[in-house]
């Protein structure tokens, strides 16, 4: 690819898990990237193995999405190195340790900036850029967490069920501009945000669903569930009604 043809490429999330792996496809594939993530330095070291190892323009800058004057100057500072974004990833995501009460407010906030408010900001600023140019595609990760209300992570999937609902709005509003949102819902996903919370044996691996994000900017799609059985799970968890699925609060966590 020449680089008069290179797509320009945001992932936020970039320093580690999904996001990290997500980033070295896209620069193998030859996107010009801005890598994002709070974690400085284990940014610019993402960055300077891709610049050595595929010749791409990688672009390391740190943002924190529960500050809210960091994503404006994160959003600033996008369109000062890309005067066009093809294509938006958002990775990025905070989970409250197992042991964090509900009605923890320091908690509280962080998940939801971080999560949905964070994440919300970046890509309406991202999205009326596309829509200017009548072209991109955004995709943003989910969870099944956000599918339905469960007493564990109940503040995580409080915020993912939030941005469920922006994606499908925006999707909505950006259809008839040719701008394509994409909601990732993955099941588990053995990361570090996951390490000891989860099966390995029903979890996919990031480098998995990279390739899914991947291979969806050039699909048109709207809601993809990684892997597929999750949404032949998440239909039936919806079709249990509430009595019932109150009662099953020790079984389903």
């Amino acid at each position: 690819m020449s680089k008069s043809t290179r797509k320009n490429t945001v992932i936020i999330g970039a320093s580690s898990g999904i996001g990290r792996e997500a980033a070295r496809i896209f620069s193998k594939e030859g996107h010009n990237l801005i890598c994002a993530a709070r974690d400085e330095d284990e940014l610019i070291l993402v960055a300077n193995d891709l610049k050595i190892r595929y010749e791409t323009a990688v672009h390391p800058i740190a943002v924190d999405l529960a500050d809210r004057s960091s994503v404006r100057s994160f959003s600033k500072t996008l369109f000062e190195i890309f005067n066009q974004i093809d294509c938006l990833i958002i990775t990025a995501g905070s989970i409250p340790g197992s042991d964090t009460p509900y009605y923890d407010e320091e908690a509280l906030m962080k998940t939801i900036m971080v999560n949905y408010v964070g994440i919300t900001m970046i890509v309406n600023e991202v999205a009326r850029n596309m829509v200017q140019r009548k072209k991109g595609v955004i995709i943003c990760l989910g969870s099944v967490a956000g599918e339905r209300g469960r007493q564990n992570n109940l503040l995580y999937g409080a915020s993912k069920s939030a941005l469920h609902t922006y994606l499908q709005g925006l999707r909505m509003t950006l259809d008839r501009e040719n701008v394509r949102v994409v909601t990732v819902v993955p099941g588990y996903v053995d990361t570090p945000m996951s390490y000891g919370k989860i099966n390995k044996h029903l979890s996919v691996t990031p480098q998995y669903v990279a390739k899914r994000i991947y291979r969806l900017t050039q699909a048109k799609r709207n809601v993809v569930y990684i892997p597929w059985i999750w949404w032949i799970i998440m239909r039936l968890f919806q079709l249990v009604p509430e009595c019932i699925f109150k009662k099953l609060g020790s079984i389903i966590k």
